[in-house]
Order: structure tokens, then sequence, then C-alpha cells
């Protein structure tokens, strides 16, 4: 599959086969369904020792369903076109242990998924759609977001840069302060960054102050439609700086050049959650899809339970 190759049958940049390519290579695949030569239906998947399951810092994939049969018909019979495209695509996906994805928000329509013997649970993320505006997103942000950016203003600057060094270094500290190991691991994220950023997809916004401290740094992944706040964290000695905050500002209006709408990628740790919250998105729902066997669902749900005990921070 060529790595320049971009598919019109996605809902994300996370579904495009470059992506893929950089997150999963050689683990990934692709089902479709059609109408005579027309392309209806495609959903990709991941698949590692035999179970289907979501590549690292890829926040959804799921059922691409041409837009025609996602708009209302008489008599809702484009849910029935969805269910038939919906089970025609589970058909057709490889022999599987278990399956476990986040699906995109555009697939609303999750019951058909339970009929078939799934379970699924909403994830939330925060997004602003319309980016055409600035002075309008900025005045919907809380006064605490607004005073943080203010702060960080005086104290640090923010500038775009391509080495990964930074992200990384401050990935590490903000989940060592959760009490967590880093995902994925250093040359995997630093793989996954080098080659979005490679393919004109990707950008990192990092905040110094004029001593030369890292205070944050994020890495964006984005397309025409959404700009994705994939990754990054911020050291927790400069947390009082503000500068969290005035990334993600810069963020925004770095999106704005790019993209139609921008998009926090969400988080289910209260802090993190709280901080989103106050720059005045959407709540958007992403519904994580999983069929396994009784004792992966008994571990899975003692999984909180175990954190909490543990000490993380969920």
């Amino acid at each position: 599959m060529a790595d320049d190759f971009v598919t019109p049958y996605a809902n994300s940049v996370f579904e495009q086969p470059w992506w893929l390519d950089i997150v999963a290579p050689g683990k990934w695949g692709e089902v479709f369904v059609k109408e005579g030569s027309e392309v209806v239906g495609r959903m990709p998947y991941v698949i590692e020792k035999g179970r289907i399951v979501m590549p690292p810092y890829t926040q959804t994939l799921g059922p691409w369903i041409k837009p025609e049969y996602r708009s209302f018909q008489a008599g809702n019979a484009q849910l029935s076109r969805q269910k038939e495209i919906i089970s025609a695509l589970i058909d057709q996906l490889p022999a599987h242990k278990s399956f476990k994805m986040t699906f995109d928000s555009a697939n609303e329509y999750i019951l058909p998924y339970r009929w078939l013997g799934f379970r699924y649970t909403p994830q939330f993320s925060y997004r602003l759609c319309d980016l055409s505006d600035l002075d309008s997103v900025y005045s919907l942000f809380h006064k605490t977001a607004k005073k943080n950016i203010r702060r960080a203003s005086g104290r640090t600057h923010v500038v775009a840069e391509t080495d990964p060094n930074n992200v990384i270094g401050q990935m590490k500290k903000t989940f060592s302060n959760q009490k967590r190991g880093l995902p994925g691991g250093e040359k995997n994220i630093e793989r996954i960054i080098n080659g979005a950023i490679e393919h004109g997809n990707g950008k990192i916004l990092t905040a110094f102050d004029d001593d030369g401290n890292v205070h944050a740094s994020d890495f964006l992944l984005f397309d025409e439609q959404i700009c994705y706040d994939v990754m990054g964290g911020s050291d927790p000695e400069f947390r009082n700086s503000g500068a969290a905050s005035l990334v993600f500002w810069e963020a925004i209006k770095s999106a704005s050049q790019t993209s139609k709408a921008f998009d926090f990628e969400g988080s289910n740790i209260e802090g993190i959650e709280n901080i989103f919250r106050q720059f005045g998105g959407e709540r958007v729902i992403n519904y994580a899809v999983t069929k396994q066997g009784f004792v992966a669902d008994c571990m899975e749900l003692a999984k909180p339970r175990i954190k909490k005990l543990l000490g993380y921070k969920n």
C-alpha cells in the first residue's frame, strides 16, 4: 500500500493508509462494501496476534459509510442501509480472537453492533468545530483558560519545531507524575511524529522560557477537516506558568490555517478533562466497541479498581 495514498473513504486522518502505515506497519488491512463499482462502506482494521486492536496514538477508526446513508431518509431508510453495510463489513473481517476499536463520532447508529454481539461504551472529547473566527473562539474560553494564556504569554514563547525530543520529554514527565509509564516507547513515538511531519500532516509546538526551559510541548496531527492534539505534556515544575494553555491556544490558531476544526482528543483523567473543557468546545462522543471472551471482560471491568489501588490517576 502506497505511503502517500489518500483515500476518500475515511472519516478522519486516522483512517488514511499513510497514517496506518506509520502506526501499524504490516499489521493493518481494510474491507469494503460496494454497490456495483461504487464503494459505499470501508472499514480499516489493525490485527495483532489474532486480535483486532487500536494502533498507538490513533484516536478513532471504525466504518466509513457513504454520506448519503448518514442523512435522514423517509422511514429512516438510511438506518436500514447502514445496518446492512455494518453487517457486511463485520462479516468480511479476518478471523480474530477479540475486537476492540474506538469508532469515529460519525458512527452514531451503534445499535447494530449490539445485535451482532458487541458491547459499546461512550468516550468523550471536546471539539472546536468552527475556526473561521478566532476572536469568537477565544470569547468562549473559560476565564481560567484566558488567565493562564495571559500569564504564560508574559513568561514563555511558543515555537514550531520538528524535533520530537521535547514532546517525548514532556510526556515522560506528565506520565511519571500520573505514576504511569510512557505508552508505546520513545522510539515508536519518535517514528510516528517524524512520519507525520514528513508527510506534511504533523506539527510540534513547544513553549520555552527565556532561560531555555521547556514548559510544555504538543504534537498535532491534521488534515483539511480536523486538527487533533495527539500527544504532549507539561513539566510539573512549571505547572503554574500557564504554558499548557498557551500551547493549546497557539495550536488552535495554527489549526485555523490548515483545518476547519480542532479536537482535544479527550481524557478520562478528571484534571485533564477539566482543562480541555475550559476551551469551550462541543462534546463529541466516540463509541468504544468491544467483543471478547468472558475472562477478558472481567479483567477489563476490574482494571479501574486495580489502577486505583496502584495509585494511577483515572
